[in-house]
């Protein structure tokens, strides 16, 4: 695993550092609409009964209706995959296609479902990161009280002596932060950017370069919807941003959902496992801890990650 850290000053944050291991359907406009009716028309005067003869004939006008209304329901998906990168968005500087490609599909859908779900609510948020030896788990309160409990702790759950922030990438953030963060995809990037730009965040070499800046955003994108308690409509925009990166590829299939690679500079790629049908991030193979450190898995190695609210701690 390789961790780097951030400089942090808070004692809450040292401890907490001790403590865990290193760690739409969306209506369209009436342009889209008149797209669609000119599509459709277009498929009526082209439409051609099949050549050669058949055991029963089709009425030519029932053969013409079905290529309609194949033309109606492409098209329709075509354009509710543009809607739901929303307007302006941006990535890796550039919006999906119409089409995209199948790793920023399976993101949007994710994006979808998250605007979709209610907001979820408890009176702490849970994260839970399992990889090789015992798992780690946190319990933060809105208030930023936190227990914790993992190999360090000997499997009890203490709390931390002072309240905690969340980690957008580098910067803190408090909980009622999360919830004002922007809606729209690239808004929220531009809010991290500009978050990161001018945090006081530094690593072992000073302060971040471009490079490291423009990762600490993509890791805050990617923390809003694995591990921070975001409400519905930010997890979706940070679907939406992270869909919006150039080189997102689709793995396939896989246990707990889809897999993904998304590569960013010169960087080793991100993995993901991501689920459309609950817009959650089932594993990754890397994630920043509450003391601002990236923690990664070499090769397949991946973290399986559980993010929750929940009304009780353990006893």
């Amino acid at each position: 695993m390789n961790a780097n850290p951030n400089q942090s000053t808070p004692d809450a944050r040292a401890d907490l550092a001790r403590l865990l291991p290193p760690p739409a359907e969306r209506d369209l406009s009436s342009d889209r609409h008149r797209l669609i009716q000119e599509f459709v028309m277009t498929q009526i005067h082209t439409a051609r009964s099949p050549a050669g003869p058949a055991p029963r004939r089709v009425p030519r006008r029932r053969l013409i209706l079905a290529s309609a209304l194949t033309a109606v329901a492409a098209a329709t998906a075509a354009v509710v995959l543009i809607g739901a990168a929303g307007p302006g968005s941006t990535g890796g500087d550039r919006a999906p296609t119409e089409v995209g490609t199948s790793g920023q599909r399976i993101l949007l859908a994710a994006a979808t479902t998250a605007e979709k779900m209610p907001a979820a609510s408890g009176t702490y948020w849970y994260l839970r990161t399992e990889s090789v030896g015992p798992p780690s788990e946190s319990w933060t309160g809105r208030d930023g009280r936190t227990w914790v409990r993992g190999a360090k702790t000997g499997g009890a759950v203490l709390e931390l002596p002072l309240p905690t922030s969340f980690r957008l990438g580098g910067p803190d953030v408090t909980f009622d932060e999360l919830q004002r963060l922007p809606t729209e995809p690239a808004a929220l990037k531009q809010w991290i950017a500009r978050s990161v730009r001018n945090s006081d965040v530094r690593t072992s070499a000073g302060r971040p370069n471009a490079a490291l800046r423009e990762q600490m955003v993509f890791d805050g994108l990617l923390s809003l919807v694995a591990q921070l308690p975001a409400p519905p409509n930010v997890r979706a925009a940070a679907f939406q941003a992270i869909a919006a990166y150039p080189e997102v590829r689709s793995t396939g299939a896989t246990e707990g959902g889809q897999g993904l690679l998304i590569r960013l500079g010169a960087e080793p790629p991100a993995r993901l496992v991501v689920d459309p049908a609950t817009a959650r991030i089932r594993r990754t193979n890397f994630y920043v801890t509450p003391d601002g450190a990236r923690v990664s898995r070499e090769g397949d190695g991946m973290f399986t990650l559980t993010a929750e609210w929940t009304d009780r701690l353990p006893a």
